[in-house]
């Protein structure tokens, strides 16, 4: 009986090391099993996000006219909703305070743009004849050059211009009949397509702009009754504090960058407005209110209003030495702004890496034209701030900030 027991021990511890041998093997080898797998999981999780980013760009693009009605709206939205909180607090219904702040920034809006009627049809009309009369000069500009290089070749070429001297006159003078139909008919037809896009975008556009007043009415009334019954509802008991903190922080720190970004803007925009009156520069209102509205798009928007306003300038008062002191008062107050008054104002949290924002500006250009470009760094903006309230993506507002 002693000699089975052993015999049984003996098995066992034979057993014992085959199936440990067998785990150890196991363990070892398929490092060389697992890495296909782990590649292909790999190559599966970055199909899924290349097609998860094309998915949100034909989306954005696609749905471009749905999705800058609910941006804008929201925007707006933020900006006037510390306003309403205010009048509620002096238990003002939420709707008349709604109804009181978009009737103050819907009513000087309108005034403004009654007042800028006359001066944007002006130049509506005056840019393709400016346009024609540039062509002209540069066509003027390359003859110039081109005789200087054709002296040496003047001699050699009156010989043979000399039997064909007759026919060239009637030429020169059917070719010049020719450009001057050209030019009338150019403009006729730039008059013509500015007519018929006013005509065929007005409605569009009118229709957009009553669908933007209801969006916003309706945020700032029901929006914020519907997130608290949704916290209740949804979120456990225990978390609902943090959710509710969450959101006002988020709001507050929104609502406080939209505001101070529109106020420098229209400081921006007075203080050039009082630059061109002085100046006796003509429609100073139009040029003024174009220097603060571009400056929603940095780096871009300051380019652009200088070239306007040295085109006006230009137009008015030609080769004067006006037209240079008006754009070196513009170019001080962009300097002024974009390096003193915004960085003191804003703090540091809400500032972006300036590569970043040109491939931003670049993106929302591209799907959703000029209201993307002028929306684009606000959005970019709110969402560094949302993302700062989590501590998940901290590397990534970090990242934003370099």
């Amino acid at each position: 009986m002693q000699n089975y027991f052993n015999n049984v021990q003996l098995n066992q511890r034979k057993v014992n090391k085959a199936t440990m041998s067998a785990i150890s093997s196991a363990i070892s080898t398929p490092s060389t099993k697992l890495k296909p797998l782990e590649n292909r999981a790999n190559r599966r999780l970055i199909c899924i996000y290349t097609l998860t980013i094309l998915a949100i760009f034909y989306t954005a693009y696609f749905a471009q006219d749905l999705i800058l009605l609910l941006l804008v709206s929201g925007l707006i939205s933020l900006l006037l909703s510390p306003g309403v909180k205010m009048l509620e607090r002096f238990f003002i219904p939420r709707v008349f305070g709604a109804v009181f702040f978009l009737s103050c920034l819907i009513l000087p809006a309108t005034t403004l743009i009654a007042q800028l009627q006359e001066p944007v049809t002006k130049w509506a009309k005056l840019l393709p004849e400016l346009s024609v009369h540039v062509s002209e000069k540069i066509e003027e500009f390359n003859q110039v050059i081109d005789t200087k290089s054709g002296l040496g070749n003047s001699k050699s070429q009156e010989v043979n211009r000399n039997w064909f001297s007759w026919f060239e006159d009637e030429q020169k003078v059917a070719s010049q009949s020719k450009e001057t139909d050209i030019i009338q008919t150019q403009l006729k037809e730039s008059l013509f397509s500015f007519a018929t896009d006013f005509m065929v975008s007005a409605p569009f556009a009118l229709i957009q702009f009553l669908t933007i007043i209801i969006l916003i009415l309706f945020t700032l009334v029901y929006s914020p009754k519907l997130f608290r019954h949704y916290v209740k509802l949804f979120i456990i008991e225990s978390r609902q504090q943090k959710v509710f903190e969450f959101a006002l922080s988020a709001q507050q720190q929104l609502s406080r960058y939209i505001l101070t970004v529109s106020a420098i803007n229209i400081g921006l925009s007075l203080a050039a407005i009082a630059i061109f009156t002085t100046m006796g520069l003509e429609d100073a209102l139009l040029w003024g209110l174009i220097v603060g509205f571009v400056n929603f798009i940095p780096f871009v928007g300051p380019s652009f209003a200088l070239g306007a306003i040295a085109i006006a300038g230009s137009v008015q008062w030609g080769a004067d030495i006006k037209v240079l002191m008006i754009v070196c008062g513009v170019l001080a107050l962009n300097v002024l702004e974009s390096q003193l008054i915004t960085p003191l104002v804003l703090a540091k949290n809400m500032r972006i890496n300036p590569f970043i924002i040109i491939i931003w500006l670049l993106i929302t250009g591209w799907l959703w034209g000029l209201i993307g470009l002028l929306i684009a760094v606000p959005l970019l903006v709110c969402l560094k701030l949302v993302l700062a309230q989590f501590k998940s993506t901290s590397a990534w507002v970090k990242f934003l900030a370099t």
